[in-house]
């Protein structure tokens, strides 16, 4: 049996579904057989311009359709790709670049200054900016080139690209993936998820996150169309975007969906399409599920948990929320989950302790760092490998996760060692909050809480007695602080480090 290839997504959906829609943006539609021809002549681009198999070509540009072709091509030559966000500072791109030695790098042409010293071979998808140099290449003529004979590639445990995410030490670190991760993940995932050939997905997340980049393996494996879109979309016109396109799943973060929650909340629009919410990125806050699920009653929304060392952990089904309101669901068929103590005893079941994963959704470790990846993958002598996750939480007697925070986050203070997650989610409870972010500032030893409403700001002391209903006294915050919207990483997640830095620059709380 052969083993499974990334291209093989692409080779199999064009077979199933030639003319149904796989990628659409502004006025252009891309079928899936299209998609197929023009990967096959990026893919002989590339190899003119010196790509082979194991070699690293970074992406560095926002969403757009050419994307996901361009990572196709580069894994129809078994070459490692990476997508990093056009919003990447020049410090970051040469640390990268130092690190993974890339063969073919494709810019944005509003990003000429990450050109400088690279001895890469250099596409630009709008047109060589005419300042740059003669040996550069356009999007066109790559994607111009004369179709070729392409060598075969190792699939199965080879590797197939990497997720640049930041280390402990604050280095970018590369999350290594191979085929055969995205193969069983993609395919565990879809057992739950159910996406159907008929769907059509708005993807607004970037891809860069490997949230938003993962949405293009789903839908091939299913058929359905993807609306390339940009994060800046899931702003006040969603709903009108979401109805124009008759979008029926919707990936997001917390923040897409309070926003969402908000909009729908003030001016409503039909959006009788609509069939699938997924969530992850960070813990979907309950209120914000029971409000989703009134203001779209037929819609399905699925709270899931993951990291990128191992893409997926848990998925909850919408079945499944009201009897396990406080869990993120069962870890995914063919993997196991479960909590170990500071010196790494299993903890018997409801025990909470640092999540351990294991399954095939584990990846290999991270580029060129022995070190870090020591840190967070073990390795059995059957050759399976555990992700040390770093999160904490408990498994319960059905096999439900509950998480509780990521180490990074946890929040020590009047001598408790508590969640930020329980707070927000607390202060989510009130009708009146939109988003909330809560952080210790151990300058003061003060515990913030930071906040954006839909409306009026509420009254402080009304909230205080709300939190205190569902919070134990050392878990209140000292301070709450209410902000026009909450800053946001890249990936449009809640920024608390964001947060830290503006009390560090003498914001009051």
């Amino acid at each position: 049996m052969s083993l499974f290839h990334l291209q093989d997504l692409l080779a199999q959906a064009a077979a199933r579904f030639p003319e149904r829609t796989f990628l659409f943006q502004d006025e252009l539609i891309i079928s899936y057989a299209e998609a197929a021809q023009r990967v096959e002549r990026l893919a002989s681009g590339m190899l003119e311009r010196g790509v082979r198999a194991g070699d690293r070509v970074l992406l560095v540009m926002e969403n757009r359709v050419e994307l996901p072709l361009l990572t196709l091509a580069a894994t129809r030559l078994g070459a490692v790709f990476s997508v990093l966000t056009a919003q990447i500072t020049v410090e970051s791109f040469q640390r990268i670049v130092g690190q993974c030695e890339p063969t073919l790098v494709v810019f944005e042409a509003r990003r000429p200054e990450l050109r400088a010293g690279l001895e890469a071979a250099v596409v630009w998808l709008d047109g060589v900016p005419a300042d740059q140099e003669s040996r550069d290449h356009s999007y066109s003529t790559l994607e111009q080139s004369a179709l070729t004979e392409i060598p075969p590639s190792e699939g199965g445990d080879a590797l197939a690209f990497l997720v640049f995410t930041s280390g402990s030490t604050g280095m970018p670190r590369g999350v290594m993936l191979s085929h055969a991760n995205v193969g069983f993940v993609t395919k565990a995932i879809m057992q739950r998820l159910q996406y159907q050939e008929t769907d059509r997905l708005a993807l607004l997340l970037p891809m860069s996150f490997d949230y938003g980049f993962y949405q293009i393996f789903y839908a091939m494996m299913s058929g359905c169309a993807v609306f390339i879109g940009r994060s800046e979309m899931s702003g006040p016109e969603l709903p009108r975007l979401l109805a124009h396109h008759e979008i029926t799943i919707l990936p997001g973060v917390p923040t897409l969906f309070a926003g969402l929650i908000k909009m729908q909340s003030y001016r409503p629009v039909q959006l009788p399409a609509l069939r699938l919410l997924t969530n992850t990125g960070d813990h979907l806050p309950l209120p914000h599920i029971r409000q989703l699920q009134q203001l779209f009653p037929a819609t399905k929304v699925f709270p899931m948990y993951g990291l990128t060392e191992c893409k997926r952990v848990s998925i909850m089904l919408p079945e499944e929320i009201d009897a396990h309101e406080n869990s993120v669901g069962r870890a995914l068929d063919g993997t196991e989950v479960w909590a170990e103590s500071p010196e790494g005893q299993r903890l018997t079941l409801g025990e909470v302790g640092e999540f351990i994963v294991r399954g095939p959704n584990v990846g290999l470790g991270y580029w060129r760092a022995p070190e870090e990846t020591a840190k967070r993958y073990r390795s059995l002598e059957d050759g399976t490998r555990l992700l040390v996750t770093g999160d904490y939480g408990a498994v319960d007697a059905g096999g439900f996760l509950h998480f509780h925070a990521r180490s990074d986050f946890m929040i020590k203070h009047r001598g408790h060692r508590m969640s930020p997650v329980e707070i927000e989610e607390a202060a989510c409870r009130s009708p009146l909050i939109t988003a909330a972010g809560c952080i210790k500032d151990e300058a003061k030893n003060a515990l913030c809480l930071f906040l954006t409403c839909h409306g009026a700001q509420p009254d402080d002391a009304a909230l205080f007695a709300e939190l205190a209903q569902h919070l134990e006294r050392a878990k209140l915050p000292d301070r709450l602080i209410y902000l026009a919207e909450l800053p946001r990483t890249a990936n449009q997640k809640v920024d608390r480090k964001a947060l830290r830095t503006l009390l560090a620059e003498g914001l009051p709380c």
